[in-house]
Order: structure tokens, then sequence, then C-alpha cells
């Protein structure tokens, strides 16, 4: 088993995390462009792009493999490396469900090995806040175990727009994180 691993800079990531040529522009939803930190995720991953998977406009929805190739950063530790392999391994996706057409609240669904992991155990949402700029910042909330709130939450924050241009949330990135980190390429 080989996972194909390579070690990235993160000053550098919108040079590397880039969209791929499979989704249209005039598809994407521009509130979901771009790379966005998770500041404040208690796991070993800091960065994720949700413009290089599959967009349904019909239904609203969006599928993220987390270990798809420039998808998603980890940090650049043996506890990094464990959950990229942890998420590369067995698949490991979300389904993303928006609301309505103005993309404001979402339901998360996880999968392993293909697999919805019911609500029961974890509920994830995402909610973009009212105070932010079309989609610069959203509240990521799970409800563990169908009733206990505020574990393995975080604030999903735009660094890089989809033009690559790095947003006032970057400089706070970089200082929070480390300078380095693992990533998926193939």
């Amino acid at each position: 088993m080989h996972v194909p691993i390579e070690t990235r800079k993160i000053a550098d990531i919108a040079t590397w995390m880039n969209a791929s040529e499979d989704i249209p522009a005039k598809n994407f939803p521009e509130v979901l462009q771009g790379i966005f930190f998770m500041d404040g995720n208690p796991l070993p991953d800091d960065c994720l792009t949700l413009q290089n998977r599959h967009w349904d406009d019909k239904n609203l929805q969006l599928t993220v493999p987390v270990a798809a190739p420039h998808q998603w950063t980890f940090h650049r530790s043996i506890f990094g490396w464990l959950l990229l392999v942890g998420a590369w391994l067995p698949r490991f996706r979300y389904t993303i469900e928006f609301e309505d057409s103005g993309l404001i609240q979402a339901q998360i669904t996880p999968y392993f090995f293909g697999i919805p992991i019911p609500k029961w155990i974890v509920n994830p949402t995402m909610c973009q806040d009212a105070e932010s700029s079309g989609g610069d910042t959203w509240q990521r909330k799970n409800l563990w175990l169908g009733g206990i709130p505020y574990i393995g939450e975080y604030v999903m924050r735009r660094v890089v727009t989809a033009k690559g241009t790095q947003t006032p949330a970057f400089e706070k990135m970089l200082s929070r994180i480390g300078s380095e980190c693992f990533i998926v390429t193939q």
C-alpha cells in the first residue's frame, strides 16, 4: 500500500491547492470557492478547499473526499499522518447538503467506507456567519450521540479567494499553524 503523501509549505498554499478543471466556474457557487482555514479545529488538519469536488446544482449538494489530491491539509506530525492515512484508507468523505439556494445553512453527512455515519452518532452542520462577507466565515458545529454539543467545533475562515488572493485571515492562519503540512497528491 502506497499513500501518495507530500510535504508542502503552507505559505504557498494558493499555488498548489487550487481548483481542478473538472468544475466549471459558472456552476460552482462563489461562496464555496477558495481555500478555508479550520480555525480552532482540535484535529491535526488545518485547511481545505471545497472547490475540487462534485457540485450538484440541482440538489444543492457537494461531495468532498477528505483524502482527495490537494483537497485537505494535515499537520506535519505523526498525528497528522495518522489522520491522513485514516481518511485515505476508508475513503472518508463528506456530503454537504444546503437547505436552500442562499447556501446559508447545510447538513453534513460523513461517510466511512462508503457508509453514512448515522446522525445519532454525529450530526455535523455548517452555517454562514451573518456578519461574514459572501461566505468568508462559516460555523462548523457538531452534535454527538444525539445531544452532546461543542466537541470538535471550529470556524471555517476563507484565507485565499478563488482568484488566489489572500484574505485578511491568511496572516492569522500562518501565525497559528506549522509552516509545512502533509497532503495527498494522487
